[in-house]
């Protein structure tokens, strides 16, 4: 069902095909994102996906949505930390013109002034939106102290001062740099056949740059342990814990994922039936995982009212506390591997999500890692795997950085949390 090919221009194809799916997902990934930016161009990838929808000479913006639309097809696109993807879902025998269609926004965008002054307000509104909803503005303000000085520690849809001074060269040279065919994947997933869709991408690819080299380096950052409070008149008060994890390539992420599910990655998780269903003290909570090429991070968020935070700080500290002291039980492991089993099967009955498997695959670990040796590697999990990283990343609580937005006695907090 996998195969691979890479053309002579360094694009790398790769396939999976599933014959029972009526449709195909196609998505070109480039090995980009704010990660590989700095603090005068940050936010110029996502600014970037922006412009691939405003027209080639081939097609205005209004015309690549039209044809889409017209097959009842999806075209879409994101930028993340470490990759950029632009994709499209179409019936299998609209292939071609999804093809069509994808090769000409990436050969041929257009970057007119005139759309580039457009999307200066579109993503100032899209960054003002953020800036209003606290439940993802905590996430920023948390990576921006964590990762302070590292790229990583910057918002993907960038600093306000820098979209207002990005131009059409500014934009063009970033883009021949970073999206060129050596930095491009291209995945399908659906009822395709490789060798028939590899022949179609060369002919439609076959006019694109290549770099003769990768010059691009990142480096690694060296997390800040920090606990910071932003004041603002909210009805809620909203917290982001946050100590360190593991990478994408760490064989230590299966046990995370097993500890993640225990303490609050389900409505049954510790954290879930501790505080909100027995207390009644939030609306939701949950931790979170997050791993890139040579890092990670651990953390947990939710919100509650002024009243309520330090009660609710202090029962995630004693949680915290709790898990290092006794570990994890027989049962909570065989419960959270039955949980990350039942999930990824769940997810691979989307062709998007299985393009995105093969995408990330591909991205960090140059290969294909079948479905039987995740599964493998998450049977294989033993109580103390998981109970040495819980000693790992809790091992302190000074280690362990906490972002507060909203109204609170910040002086309390620190006293809770670090006594």
């Amino acid at each position: 069902m996998y195969r691979k090919t890479i053309l002579d221009n360094g694009i790398t194809i790769v396939t999976e095909s599933i014959p029972y799916f009526s449709s195909v997902s196609i998505g070109l990934w480039w090995k980009t994102g704010s990660r590989y930016e700095d603090e005068w161009n940050n936010g110029i990838s996502h600014f970037i996906e922006h412009m691939l929808f405003k027209g080639t000479h081939k097609r205005t913006a209004y015309d690549i949505a039209r044809e889409i639309d017209a097959r009842g097809g999806i075209i879409n696109a994101f930028t993340g930390k470490e990759y950029s993807c632009l994709y499209v879902k179409v019936l299998r025998k609209d292939m071609d013109m999804a093809i069509d269609i994808l090769s000409d926004m990436h050969q041929d965008p257009l970057f007119m002034d005139e759309d580039i002054e457009k999307e200066r307000y579109v993503i100032a509104q899209e960054i003002k939106m953020v800036e209003d909803s606290p439940e993802e503005y905590i996430y920023d303000i948390f990576n921006a102290y964590y990762f302070k000085g590292h790229p990583l520690g910057m918002t993907i849809l960038g600093r306000q001062e820098n979209i207002e001074r990005f131009s059409r060269p500014m934009l063009m040279e970033h883009y021949k740099k970073h999206y060129a065919t050596k930095r491009l994947i291209i995945t399908a997933t659906g009822r395709v056949d490789h060798n028939v869709f590899v022949e179609k991408i060369r002919k439609a690819f076959e006019g694109c740059w290549s770099l003769d080299g990768d010059s691009i380096s990142i480096t690694a950052p060296l997390p800040k342990k920090t606990i910071n409070f932003f004041e603002r008149d909210l009805e809620h008060t909203y917290l982001c814990i946050g100590t360190k994890g593991v990478s994408q390539v760490d064989e230590r992420r299966y046990p995370l994922y097993v500890l993640n599910a225990i303490m609050g990655g389900s409505t049954s998780s510790h954290l879930f039936q501790e505080i909100r269903e027995k207390r009644g003290l939030v609306y939701n909570i949950y931790s979170y995982v997050n791993c890139y090429m040579d890092t990670g991070t651990y953390g947990i968020s939710t919100s509650t009212s002024e009243e309520s935070i330090l009660e609710v700080i202090g029962l995630l500290k004693d949680e915290i506390l709790r898990i290092r002291k006794e570990g994890i039980t027989d049962n909570e492991l065989q419960f959270s591997k039955d949980h990350i089993k039942g999930n990824l099967f769940m997810s691979l009955e989307s062709s998007e999500a299985r393009m995105g498997r093969l995408a990330k695959n591909e991205i960090y670990f140059g290969d294909y890692i079948p479905l039987k040796d995740t599964l493998r590697e998450i049977d294989r999990i033993e109580k103390r795997d998981v109970n040495e990283l819980v000693e790992m990343i809790f091992h302190d609580m000074n280690s362990i950085s906490l972002t507060v937005l909203g109204k609170a006695d910040i002086k309390a907090i620190e006293a809770i949390w670090k006594n």
